[in-house]
């Protein structure tokens, strides 16, 4: 709901005139620029106070209605979100957002890979052989856990390619395309859901602020990795891109800081910091074929 929406709504509520104390600043300025353009609220002096005043209750109820034309309490409770935004706002993206859950994509090799809610289970590495994939739906409350680590992978290329996996890699390979969402890491921090999570992103801007997200959020019973493709020093030297590292440096740098105050900067990581400010140049997921 706007600022202005909610400041008009509190007046519509009120049986009694409100004085300027009753709204925030934003809100006191709005109500000035309506009062001005519409003349269907007045604001007047009353001794010391300041008091707000709708002339024309019907013009406003009206008003509000061609910016919000459904409210709220009456949509139904399973309407899906952005359904919901449009009712009340005309706009899919204006209001909450977020879904109620995402899913978890998920390759496995080792037969042992194992996620279990306490009464059902789900076999990533057959689901992997017969279908390619599985896919976990996940949402806050539930008790998700697995015996073994999950790798999370920043591009398609690495999840539908995984020759570049080392031998011994025996958990969950997952994909998120560029950000990780704000309800799985929400899910993450529930519980503890695995081990370790081992995060591979792009070394860019981007790819450290996910890492401070993820090691941010975690459970305390797990632990956050960073993944290091082999001669990663190397390959930034040669295959990093400037201009990647241009747009992203601000990011990068911030979340430096941040890995550094949650006293999470290993060794690598301060290297990594230290030749991708020298060379100027972030590198990419696939360079790890190169």
């Amino acid at each position: 709901m706007s600022i202005l929406s909610g400041a008009l709504k509190r007046m519509l509520a009120s049986e009694q005139l409100l004085t300027a104390s009753a709204f925030t600043t934003s809100q006191k300025k709005e109500l000035e620029q309506f009062a001005l353009r519409t003349r269907q609220i007045e604001i007047l002096k009353q001794g010391r106070s300041i008091i707000y005043r709708i002339i024309n209750q019907q013009s406003v109820i009206d008003y509000l209605r061609q910016l919000h034309p459904l409210d709220n309490d009456t949509l139904p409770d399973n309407l899906p979100v952005r359904s919901r935004n449009i009712g009340t706002e005309r706009h899919s993206k204006i209001g909450k957002t977020s879904h109620d859950c995402c899913y978890l994509l998920m390759k496995a090799w080792d037969s042992e890979v194992i996620w279990d809610d306490g009464n059902s289970t789900l076999q990533v590495s057959e689901l992997t052989e017969n279908f390619g994939a599985a896919v976990l739906q996940i949402s806050l409350g539930q008790a998700w856990q697995s015996n073994r680590p999950l790798l999370l992978v920043e591009n398609q290329a690495l999840f539908d390619r995984c020759d570049w996996l080392p031998e011994n890699f025996n958990g969950s390979l997952a994909y998120y395309a560029g950000q990780l969402s704000e309800l799985f890491l929400q899910w993450l921090a529930q519980q503890k859901r695995t081990d370790v999570v081992i995060l591979f992103p792009d070394y860019d801007g981007v790819g450290l602020s996910n890492f401070v997200r993820l090691t941010n959020a975690l459970h305390p019973d797990s632990r956050s990795d960073f993944y290091w493709l082999p001669d990663w020093e190397n390959k930034l030297i040669t295959f990093g891109s400037t201009k990647i590292w241009q747009e992203t440096r601000v990011q990068f740098e911030n979340a430096m800081q941040k890995l550094q105050s949650m006293n999470a900067l290993s060794d690598d990581l301060i290297k990594l910091g230290a030749m991708s400010q020298h060379h100027g140049k972030a590198l990419e997921q696939e360079s790890i074929w190169l």
